[in-house]
């Protein structure tokens, strides 16, 4: 069965109108900064706190088959497991992780996250510097072709913050 790409808007809001606090990261977020990538799951580091465990539980139980038979099991596993959960939804893959290779876990992560505006809704995602911080620390081969591209970026970041400046 192939897999198909996450409808990241549908997931992302859902996760904001429960007031989530949680940073995008992984691939989706080198979209969001205008990266031209496909992906088959969105990454989300969240706080790993009893009450926004449940939080993100109420935002993806409706299109979560797993959340809804397991709720509390769910809240518990988010609040306490380091290596978070991946699940499948009605828009796709989600991956939920506490921590983040390379820069920390959710509080070191936001250091690391600016907001952006996706489809009238605002979201917190990793700056081109912490995907390139976290890629580094993984390095996967998958990682090294994507540092190629996310340097660029950088590159032409710096280049348009010096010419403003």
């Amino acid at each position: 069965m192939q897999k198909s790409k996450p409808d990241y808007v549908k997931i992302l809001r859902l996760l904001v109108e429960h007031d989530v606090s949680m940073v995008v990261i992984g691939a989706v977020a080198m979209i969001l900064r205008a990266a031209s990538h496909t992906t088959f799951d969105i990454d989300i580091c969240y706080e790993q706190s009893p009450e926004n465990a449940e939080r993100v539980c109420r935002a993806l139980a409706p299109i979560c088959p797993a959340i809804r038979s397991a709720f509390i099991d769910t809240i518990d596993l988010l609040a306490t497991n380091p290596r978070g959960g991946n699940f499948k939804t009605d828009a796709g893959e989600i991956d939920l992780m506490a921590e983040v290779s390379g820069l920390g876990d959710y509080k070191a992560v936001q250091k690391h996250a600016a907001r952006i505006e996706v489809d009238r809704f605002t979201v917190e995602v990793l700056t081109l510097e912490g995907l390139i911080r976290a890629k580094e620390a993984v390095n996967r081969p998958k990682d090294q072709e994507h540092l190629i591209l996310l340097r660029a970026l950088k590159e032409m970041e710096d280049k348009e913050a010096d010419a403003e400046a």
